[in-house]
């Protein structure tokens, strides 16, 4: 028995890297393109600097177009299980509201998707909207997200505060890394085994 703890111990350690660990990617991580125009002061690097405040000074994105494409250029490629929205600056049941999420490998390819990739922002809702994908985009290295349309308030156009999203990083340890951890865990079981033997 006190043979097998340790064993299991060495296996652990050894299988850990293995294991891709879900994360938030967000700020750094999400590099943010558009040709839309922005409305000062709200300027795009807003959409992902951390800051979800709906309070003075008031903080994101926001363009006087009610629709557009927002680039969000991820740093890695990622298997992607969520989307977290802060939607509208100064939460005035405005922002946006249709918006469509697109995703694309490292090569530029669209990566096809089995869920409706289609969504319906919050409105008036001051708290983070989170959109769980029924099952994760594998390789994602660039998402659009394309705003279909904008909530009518006191504006009609675009206005974002922050986004995220959910996931773990894409790496897959080398095929050769993999048999030789399988090799050198079954060389330690057939030690385990026979050092048993020897002991009884």
């Amino acid at each position: 028995m006190k043979k097998i703890v340790p064993f299991s111990i060495t296996c652990a350690i050894l299988l850990a890297p293995m294991v891709a660990e879900a994360a938030t990617i967000a700020g750094t991580s999400i590099i943010p393109s558009t040709t839309l125009i922005p409305v000062a002061p709200f300027s795009l690097n807003q959409i992902n600097d951390g800051i979800t405040s709906d309070a003075p000074p008031f903080n994101g994105f926001a363009s006087n177009s009610p629709s557009g494409t927002i680039t969000l250029d991820l740093v890695g490629d990622y298997n992607l299980t969520s989307f977290i929205l802060w939607n509208d600056i100064n939460v005035l049941a405005e922002g946006i509201s249709q918006f469509r999420l697109d995703f694309f490998d490292s090569s530029n390819n669209l990566i096809p998707v089995s869920f409706t990739n289609t969504f319906l922002a919050p409105i008036g809702q001051v708290a983070p909207a989170t959109y769980n994908f029924s099952q994760a985009v594998p390789n994602v290295s660039r998402v659009d997200l394309v705003v279909l349309s904008s909530n009518i308030g006191v504006f009609n156009r675009i206005e974002i505060r922050e986004v995220e999203f959910t996931g773990s990083p894409a790496s897959i340890p080398e095929p050769n890394n993999v048999l030789g951890v399988i090799l050198l865990g079954a060389g330690c079981l057939l030690l385990n085994r026979k050092n048993g033997r020897g002991s009884m």
